[in-house]
Parts: C-alpha cells; sequence; structure tokens
C-alpha cells in the first residue's frame, strides 16, 4: 500500500514550484528595496509564545495549533504563525538594542489544523515583514504600500485596501467591556465558538462567521464610539496619505483581523481578476503595540503584513500562462563512444553557469529532440561520433531557430553569444556583422552607438 501526504499538506514541484519561486522573490524583491533584510527563526517554539504572544482569545490558539510534548514533557508547538517568534527572537538576541526600527522580511512554513480547502492547507507557506521599534504613522503607511507594491509587480491590477483602527489600548478596553455587557444578554442562543470567546476576549465574537450570530453582533456597540480623538486623527491621516499615493482605500468598520496582538491599524488588500470577480484577501496585516511587552520585553510597537503563498499561487496561476519550467543547453549523446565525454561536457558547461541537462536514455535523434523541447531547452546541443573524433559540438539555438558546429575550444565564446547575448569578450552590445574577438582594450563606438570590436576574426 502507498503512503499518502498528510492530509492538509502538499507536494511543489514542476511549475507550481516555478510559481513559488516567482512569488516570494517579487516579494522578497520589494522588501529589500525598502529596506528590509531577512529573518529565518525556528519552526517549533515553545507553546507558550503563542499562548502569550498571539492570545489564547483567538481561535488560531484555541483550535488550531499543532501542540504536543516532547521527550523531556515540554510542551512545543509548531508555528500557526511567524511574526510572535520574530518578537521573540528581538528579544532572546536583545535585538532591540540599537537602531530602530528592526526591518525584517520573512518565508517559510506554518501550521494550522483547519479544514483543507483549495488554496488552503494545514501546512502553508508565508511571506511577511515586520517593522519594530517606531511608532511613526509613517512606518504604517510604508508596510501598506511594500505590500501594494508586491502585488501589483506579481501583475494583480484590481486591488482594493481594506483599512480599519482598533483604537488605543484604553479604548479597546472600555469597548471590550461594553461588547462583554452587550453579549452577556445574547450569549445562550449564540454558538459554542462565541461563548468561549466571551469568556476571553469578547471582540473576537465579531469575526464570528455564524450566519445568526452575525444578525445579533449588528446591534452590538461600535468600536467608533469609544476610540480617543488623538486615535481617529492618526488613522485619518493614514488613510489620507495612503489615497495621495493612489491607493483605493475602502474603509470597513468589521474589519478585526485573527490575532488578538492587533491594535490600531489593521488592514486587508482584495483583488479581483479581469472579469471583475472577487478573489478575496491576498493579504493582511496591521500594527501591534504590546507584542514584546506580552512577551517579557520593552515596551515597542511594530507593525506588518502576511500573505499565503498557496492563496497568491492560485490566484495567478488562474491568471498567467503556464510556463514549463526551462533550462539552457540539453546536450545529445549519440554512440556508446559518447557518453562519458558527453558527460564531461555537461559538467564543464554546468561549471560555465549554465544549467544543463544530458539525454541518459538513449533513443533516436528525433525523441530526444522532443524530449530536449519539453524541458524548455534554449540551447540544443548535439554530441555524436563524428562530433567526439574532429573535438566538435553541435549547438541549436531554439529561440533564433540557428545552428552552428563550433570547435570543443571555442564552446564557452558560442554559448555566451547564445545565452548571455555577448560574444565571450564581455561586451553586452551588438557587434558588426555579428564578429568579434578578445581584445577588450581595441573597442569603439559605431554610428549606432554599438560597441564593436577592431580585430575581427573569421567566421
Amino acid at each position: 500500500m502507498s503512503i499518502n501526504p498528510v492530509k492538509g499538506t502538499h507536494d511543489i514541484y514542476g511549475y507550481d514550484a516555478k510559481v513559488f519561486d516567482e512569488i516570494e522573490g517579487s516579494f522578497e524583491e520589494i522588501a529589500t528595496l525598502y529596506g528590509y533584510s531577512k529573518i529565518q527563526v525556528p519552526v517549533l517554539e515553545h507553546t507558550e509564545l503563542f499562548d502569550r504572544g498571539t492570545g489564547e482569545g483567538s481561535d488560531v490558539v484555541r483550535k488550531e495549533m499543532y501542540t504536543f510534548y516532547d521527550k523531556g514533557g515540554r510542551s512545543l508547538t509548531l508555528r500557526p504563525e511567524i511574526t510572535a517568534g520574530i518578537a521573540r527572537s528581538v528579544l532572546s538576541n536583545k535585538l532591540y538594542v540599537g537602531d530602530l526600527p528592526l526591518k525584517f522580511f520573512y518565508y517559510g512554513p506554518a501550521f494550522r489544523y483547519e479544514r483543507p480547502q483549495a488554496g488552503r492547507y494545514r501546512e502553508f507557506n508565508t511571506f511577511g515583514v515586520e517593522a519594530i521599534g517606531n511608532d511613526s504613522m509613517l512606518l504604517d503607511v510604508e508596510t501598506i504600500l511594500l505590500a501594494y507594491t508586491s502585488l501589483a509587480y506579481l501583475g494583480f491590477k484590481d486591488l482594493t485596501l481594506k483599512v480599519n483602527t482598533l483604537g488605543d489600548k484604553e479604548g479597546r478596553k472600555k469597548f471590550n467591556e461594553a461588547l462583554r455587557d452587550y453579549f452577556s444578554s445574547h450569549i445562550e442562543k449564540m454558538c459554542d465558538d462565541c461563548k468561549e470567546r466571551l469568556k476571553l476576549n469578547p471582540l473576537r465574537i465579531l469575526d464570528c462567521k455564524v450566519a445568526e450570530d452575525q444578525e445579533i453582533a449588528k446591534g452590538a456597540p461600535k468600536l467608533s464610539d469609544f476610540i480617543s480623538e488623538e486615535a481617529k486623527d492618526r488613522y485619518q491621516q493614514t488613510v489620507d496619505l495612503l489615497e495621495a499615493f493612489g491607493i483605493e482605500v475602502e474603509e470597513d468598520p468589521n474589519l478585526v483581523r485573527g490575532l488578538d496582538y492587533y491594535s490600531g491599524l489593521v488592514f486587508e488588500i482584495h483583488a479581483r481578476d479581469e472579469s471583475g470577480q472577487k478573489l478575496g484577501a491576498l493579504v493582511g496585516g496591521g500594527h501591534y503595540d504590546n507584542l514584546l511587552s506580552s512577551l517579557g520585553g520593552p515596551d515597542l510597537p511594530g507593525v506588518g503584513f502576511g500573505v499565503g503563498i498557496e492563496r497568491i499561487a492560485s490566484v495567478y496561476k488562474a491568471n498567467n500562462a503556464e510556463v514549463a519550467p526551462s533550462i539552457d543547453v540539453y546536450l545529445i549523446a549519440l554512440g556508446e563512444r559518447t557518453k562519458i565525454p558527453g558527460f564531461a561536457l555537461t559538467t564543464d558547461i554546468r561549471n560555465l553557469g549554465y544549467s544543463c541537462e544530458m539525454s541518459l536514455g538513449g533513443g533516436k535523434l528525433p525523441a530526444q529532440f522532443k524530449k530536449a523541447q519539453r524541458r524548455g531547452a534554449r540551447v540544443i546541443a548535439i554530441f555524436g561520433e563524428d562530433e567526439l573524433d574532429g573535438r566538435s559540438i553541435t549547438l541549436k539555438d531554439q529561440e533564433s531557430l540557428t545552428e552552428k558546429k563550433v570547435s570543443i575550444d571555442d564552446l564557452e565564446e558560442a554559448l555566451a553569444e547564445m545565452l548571455d547575448g555577448t560574444c565571450g569578450c564581455g561586451c553586452h552590445h551588438e557587434h558588426e556583422e555579428g564578429h568579434c574577438c578578445h581584445h577588450e582594450e581595441e573597442k569603439e563606438e559605431n554610428g549606432q552607438g554599438h560597441c564593436c570590436c577592431l580585430h575581427h576574426h573569421e567566421e
């Protein structure tokens, strides 16, 4: 009997792996432009970290964590999210001693025991950023711009930013008390989760997805009635500045996010496809004031966001044509005598910095050509017994559909011309009549602004 993947997990390979790399690479590229650097924290943490940091009132902590005792009797948890782990790292390593804010990006797996569905898994991959140690409203705006720009860079066009404010600490405390008083008179008619939320954090009831409970919640006190004027002014300045940057902002008073450490600004970025159909939230995040202090550290604020790579990938693939994984060179060795020398050539090509595969199974030339094309080879190299005896190799450029036989000694130069747009002399411009040589010091500008070498050799 075969062993299947654990429910809620999946293998990532082929086109999916290429899409994952594209998404993570794009987010990392933009984050780097914004001055963020990479941080990597453990997948395993002490359970107490999430109880105290993420919040025991959240569904994540109450119902979705993978928690177990190790052989030493310690309660450990596979991280359900990564922000708490980064906060712990900042404290463990005393990273807050120095210039602030700290600006990190991260990506890696997280784990939640929830019902698997399209684009949602129990083991999922996430990318995010955290900026810790500065309370400027501009840092909130910068974080949102980073997320928005990253999605636009990936080709998402119809984006809407949903925002809300959870106010300051004192305002949230009064609001929670008002919610507790209101829901106490209705709680017997509500779901079991809401009964538990009432004890731990009444604010979480507003995030309930049960239709009957949502109707009851419509009559609850409004957060806006408890927000201080200072918090309102900060929120409005944030919205105004985001709109000044051309971002479509939709204020959503019911947006609270699912983790207890959020305070002040919370946000989601939603998208639509080309037909206008809603695709839901692709990014979520917000500001937090008390996360580090709840873990025993200094009272430092932070702001960040997270994206589920699987979620982004499912939307990305639906709106982009599938591209097969590609390689630079596919070498076809014809005849038994060419196998070992062909393998040596494959190694040489890789050492030049080009991806290269060699046909190992043999077969007729047309079948091997089709295999090379399925692998997306940019150049197909044919190495038969005639080439072996003549110390040459035949190169077929699959873009220009040209073919030439070159000496093994000239292979590096020929591949550079085909794959890099150079001719082996280090010049990355067009060359007069396709000729070039290795005399880099003897170049001049021609009439078209292209550099050409003065010492031409025969083709």
